[in-house]
């Protein structure tokens, strides 16, 4: 039932929803506002997504006690498969409302595949779409939210269906609970609206960005771990969790019949224990650590009173400016741009590549933070402030300050 509700509330948010980091914030706003029922629908949409891995590991654990692996496998190796694929919706999803907690989610992101051993560089240029964090990295995210992850669940779902014995369409209390937890969750999503902080662009120094529930388990983990060691205990221990539980069914058999039949209870048991504790204790003491603090728990309820405030005031439409040919975009870059950026970022700042390196597009950078054109004239003169790594260098001495400011302006202007 929450899978359904998951696929049906994302297709209509879909019909509505533009991936780009210009216009993310200001759809989701629009559904939000003007949209009927578009904020229940959203409020379904993003609890269900953090009800959903609490049932289907309640799922895992019944199929455990059952044995499944042993009699049942298709069954069990598909319980283990939903828990990734949805941990991996939840994952791509939460970018996509491009406020303040979606950008800096994103961050972790590329932090932690950054830090991934040997493909670390690769994975992080793959998962962006480039060097730096663009509308390329919204669209990949939303395609593998709403194309990729649904279409292997439905695979999962149809393979787990056909392996089930046919039984009399009956209401059973399978059909008992799940109309009832729909209820729980429509009333639920009826007094407590889904989040949504403020876009990109008007983020301060002093917000403070919490995940959704399915996540604060990692946030508060990678608050406790150094660097690449972070990628290894968030991405790598789980990724290798799932994988021992999906071929515990074959233990004992071909190259595991090393590993005894017998062991197989021992190794779920201890897998899924283990992440039941770890889960329950980093989330546990996320939420305490925020309550003890005195000025973050001001903080979090400061956000909380502006988000309501945010809500109800009327949606403010974004004008579109289509005026100007390409020809004209690029007539009035300035000539400095012309002749040491546009070989890079492209003549309109759309981006550009050179063999291997692929240089982010400088369309709608405004948006994001720590970008005004003061912001871009430091950058030019010392990129590694601004956490920029080579092939960008420093344009210190070879720009005059009003070459600076006249190439800041306009870039910041690219929408």
């Amino acid at each position: 039932m929450l899978l359904c509700v998951q696929l049906l509330t994302g297709t209509l948010l879909a019909f509505y929803y533009v991936p780009s980091v210009d216009h993310a914030h200001t759809t989701v706003s629009f559904i939000e506002k003007v949209v009927s029922s578009g904020s229940w629908i959203r409020s379904l949409h993003h609890y269900g997504s953090q009800w959903l891995p609490f049932f289907l590991f309640l799922h895992l654990i019944r199929l455990r006690i059952c044995q499944a692996y042993r009699c049942h496998r298709v069954q069990w190796l598909a319980g283990v498969a939903l828990l990734a694929l949805v941990m991996a919706a939840g994952a791509t999803g939460y970018s996509l409302p491009w406020d303040a907690r979606a950008f800096f989610s994103t961050r972790v992101a590329e932090g932690l595949m950054a830090g991934l051993p040997l493909i670390g560089r690769n994975a992080r240029l793959w998962l962006l779409g480039g060097s730096e964090i663009s509308t390329l990295t919204l669209s990949r995210f939303f395609a593998l939210h709403v194309l990729v992850i649904p279409f292997f669940i439905l695979v999962v779902v149809a393979l787990r269906l056909v392996g089930q014995r046919h039984r009399p369409a009956v209401i059973n209390h399978s059909t008992i609970a799940a109309a009832v937890v729909f209820l729980v969750l429509a009333v639920w999503t009826l007094k407590f609206h889904a989040p949504l902080g403020p876009a990109v662009a008007d983020v301060n120094a002093d917000y403070l960005p919490r995940p959704g529930a399915q996540f604060l388990w990692l946030y508060e983990s990678l608050k406790h771990l150094p660097g690449g060691l972070g990628s290894i205990v968030g991405v790598v221990v789980p990724a290798v969790a799932l994988l021992i539980l999906l071929v515990v069914p074959w233990f004992g058999v071909g190259f595991l019949k090393r590993i005894p039949p017998h062991g197989q209870s021992l190794v779920a048991t201890i897998i899924l224990a283990s992440m039941a504790i770890w889960v329950v204790t980093m989330t546990t003491a996320s939420y305490v650590s925020d309550r003890r603090d005195p000025r973050t728990r001001q903080q979090l309820l400061k956000q909380q009173s502006d988000e309501q405030k945010f809500r109800a005031t009327p949606f403010e439409p974004t004008a579109l400016n289509f005026s100007g040919t390409a020809a004209e975009a690029q007539a009035s870059a300035p000539v400095s741009y012309m002749t040491f950026c546009a070989n890079c970022h492209g003549a309109h700042g759309e981006g550009g590549r050179q063999g291997t390196l692929r240089f982010p597009p400088l369309i709608g950078v405004s948006s994001k933070p720590r970008r005004t054109a003061d912001d871009i004239v430091g950058l030019l003169n010392d990129p590694t402030a601004f956490g920029l790594e080579p092939p960008m260098r420093s344009f210190a001495r070879k720009l005059t300050d009003q070459e600076k400011r006249e190439i800041a302006q306009w870039v910041v202007g690219l929408k």
